[in-house]
């Protein structure tokens, strides 16, 4: 096979795939349903409208969406060449290449844009989280917890924003480990522009994650929404300093519960101050503590523990127990 006819075969598909994501409300449940009944995205695009209408969960509105995105196709796939062409690598839900992890959560995006290797998130990935303007104690916990998680095998996920997360994703680049950023913005759009060099880094000791195939510009609702990913990448998600009223925080932790990931938080013992309010009021919801003073202690026990309960019996006590 030539060189170009292995392309054409490599992007057979993702144009369906891309198509799908821009229609609102349809999700992994509803390519489910079309895969089921037509074997393939082109097949489901070539239906007719009464077809796909009477599926489930489908209507003859959501049917008349998908047919109506048959018109952009050709674009679409002209944009994958041209975004490949850039060395970022788009890749569906349905391929093997797509983090397993993230696959399990029922809101996955249905297709990323990816730079750097993939292999990284095929290791376990714990999500280490908290604000943009970390104290020294805190500087100093994230240093000490990103290095023990390293020297234990685990991969880094954060978001590549400033404080909590640039430290977490810069220790385990320097213990020669692996890490991955979710990003709110496009790949050609590096946020914060500051930390652009960080993400070439990154893209050399692990891979950047966006959900955006196309530009996409800093929001709120973009930066609330990366952390879904991020922890949905992860088997477990630390906050370790957060304000009581960081939506961002307090909403990846949120994430992370709805996903059946653990949710653990830094306890801080005496500290009353602002960043450390929010990791108490994590932990009284239900986040798993992680002593300051005793972070060696826990990534051992969650790491040698056999099975979830064995860990559980350990750092998991009353109403923490029923969330996991």
């Amino acid at each position: 096979m030539t060189q170009s006819a292995e392309k054409k075969t490599r992007q057979t598909g993702k144009e369906f795939w891309l198509a799908l994501a821009g229609i609102e409300g349809i999700g992994p449940i509803r390519i489910r349903y079309l895969l089921r009944q037509f074997e393939t995205l082109e097949a489901a695009f070539s239906a007719d409208l009464t077809e796909i209408a009477r599926l489930p969960l489908f209507d003859p509105l959501l049917a008349a969406k998908v047919q109506k995105a048959r018109i952009g196709l050709s674009d679409l796939r002209h944009h994958i060449d041209w975004y490949e062409s850039q060395g970022i690598r788009v890749i569906t839900w349905q391929e093997a290449a797509y983090p397993e992890q993230l696959k399990q959560i029922s809101n996955a995006p249905i297709a990323l844009a990816c730079q750097g290797d993939l292999k990284s998130v095929q290791k376990p990935t714990v999500a280490i989280l908290g604000t943009r303007t970390p104290t020294a104690e805190g500087i100093a916990v994230t240093l000490e917890l990103t290095n023990s998680l390293v020297q234990s095998g685990y991969t880094i996920a954060s978001g590549l924003d400033k404080g909590v997360d640039l430290t977490a994703h810069t220790t385990a680049l320097a213990c020669d480990g692996l890490t991955c950023a979710v990003l709110p913005t496009d790949l050609l759009s590096v946020y914060p522009p500051e930390n652009e060099p960080l993400s070439l880094q990154i893209q050399r000791r692990g891979v950047l994650f966006s959900e955006h195939i196309f530009p996409a510009s800093l929001s709120t609702a973009n930066l609330l929404a990366r952390h879904r990913m991020t922890t949905g990448l992860s088997i477990a998600t630390i906050v370790v300093e957060s304000s009581v009223d960081d939506e961002e925080i307090l909403r990846a932790a949120s994430f992370a519960r709805e996903q059946g990931r653990f949710v653990c938080s830094i306890d801080w013992g005496s500290r009353t101050d602002y960043l450390a309010e929010g990791c108490s009021q994590l932990i009284k919801s239900g986040a798993i503590s992680v002593p300051f003073n005793g972070l060696a202690e826990f990534v051992e026990s969650f790491t040698n523990s056999a099975t979830t309960s064995e860990f559980q019996a350990t750092y998991v006590q009353g109403q923490q127990m029923g969330l996991f």
